[in-house]
């Protein structure tokens, strides 16, 4: 009997108890796609200048972003976004990993009133470029995104805002675009933030990263990489007036390599390179806009700009069995410009672009013949949500 006095009791608080918390959900995504051709037929079919798009003449989705944002209680939040098609592959590659779908945002945010913890891995933050396609304004990924700047880390990002003018970020993590170390040690990072009225939209920040990197994993691992630091510093920067958005970049950085990494000499060498660029948009109403970019990447050894295979051909790194990390002397130069059109409607967008790219090296092309510059066209369309 007191069993069944015990149960309708049981229900009724049960259906007065108020419901658990649940997390509130935020989706976001975009996907873009483009096709290119350029005047240079290359050994490998990798377009030169632009090794991360697909290739010659080819129509390639480039990427689709889908990602997630759960707000919890008490400021806290959980952010992941995945990754596909090629620029996911190349993200695989570049971290050592295999497919096309790259989980590029998968962390834990802690936000409260002046601060933001953030924990996992991310989407690195320098650079005048999105990895995500459709917040750019070009057609095309840049010298700076496509040898110098990385793609993410894993580690922790602490940010700090002194006013909604000045703010600084403090991180340690595993390196750039690794997921797990690969050595002792761990890079870590300084980053200062101005905003000028407290605009989010006109921003100037200076971010530095010093620490152990190197290429191998597991059992490729070189065993020097303790001694290889790698130092890098970016300044970047925007400024919105008008109907005008102007965004530009400078990219510093050096490495330290053990002796024999270099082709050409035998002794220990510390490898340096210098970029800049500049990107204007120009908004002429009804969805229509003129954009120009304009880059220079110095490359001292070629260690950067041996990312692309015609390059890398060129200075002769694959000679005689051995890989390589650059030519000792190379004194690379690259320079890019381009001028497109872009036309929205509504989160939609379509860009045409012109690009010339130039070498101050000769190259060689399909047929063995000499070249030292590219010009390309590129159609790109996408939309994000």
């Amino acid at each position: 009997m007191r069993a069944l006095l015990l149960c309708p009791l049981a229900a009724i608080l049960t259906a007065q108890a108020p419901p658990a918390s649940m997390p509130t959900l935020k989706w976001h995504g975009s996907v873009w796609a483009s096709a290119v051709t350029q005047d240079r037929e290359t050994r490998d079919g990798s377009l030169v200048f632009r090794p991360l798009e697909a290739g010659q003449s080819q129509f390639s989705l480039d990427g689709l972003m889908l990602g997630v944002d759960a707000a919890f209680a008490q400021g806290w939040s959980a952010k992941a976004t995945l990754l596909a098609g090629n620029t996911g592959k190349t993200i695989q590659t570049a971290t050592g990993d295999t497919g096309t779908i790259a989980a590029v945002e998968a962390m834990l945010v802690w936000t409260g009133a002046e601060d933001t913890l953030r924990i996992g891995r991310m989407i690195t933050f320098i650079g005048m470029e999105y990895l995500d396609g459709a917040q750019n304004l070009t057609a095309s990924r840049g010298l700076l995104f496509t040898y110098s700047d990385p793609f993410g880390q894993v580690g922790v990002n602490w940010h700090h805002a002194f006013s909604p003018v000045w703010s600084a970020d403090l991180w340690a993590f595993n390196g750039e675009d690794r997921l797990k170390d690969n050595n002792h040690g761990k890079t870590v990072g300084l980053g200062l933030t101005w905003n000028p009225r407290g605009q989010a939209d006109d921003y100037l920040s200076v971010h530095a990263y010093r620490g152990p990197e190197q290429d191998g994993l597991g059992p490729a691992a070189n065993t020097g990489a303790e001694g290889r630091v790698r130092e890098r510093m970016c300044l970047m920067g925007q400024a919105v007036w008008g109907a005008s958005t102007l965004q530009g970049e400078v990219s510093l950085g050096q490495e330290a390599f053990a002796a024999g990494s270099m082709l050409g000499n035998t002794g220990p060498q510390t490898a340096r390179w210098r970029g800049f660029g500049l990107i204007l948009k120009r908004d002429l109403g009804r969805g229509i806009s003129l954009v120009a970019r304009a880059e220079r990447l110095a490359d001292d050894h070629g260690v950067r700009l041996a990312l692309d295979p015609t390059i890398r051909a060129s200075l002769g790194l694959d000679a005689g069995g051995t890989a390589y990390a650059g030519l000792a002397g190379a004194d690379l130069v690259a320079r890019s410009l381009s001028l497109g059109v872009e036309k929205k409607h509504g989160p939609a967008f379509a860009r045409i672009e012109l690009r010339q790219d130039r070498l101050n090296r000769d190259l060689k092309d399909a047929q063995g013949g000499s070249f030292r510059e590219g010009l390309s066209a590129t159609v790109s369309l996408g939309a994000g949500f």
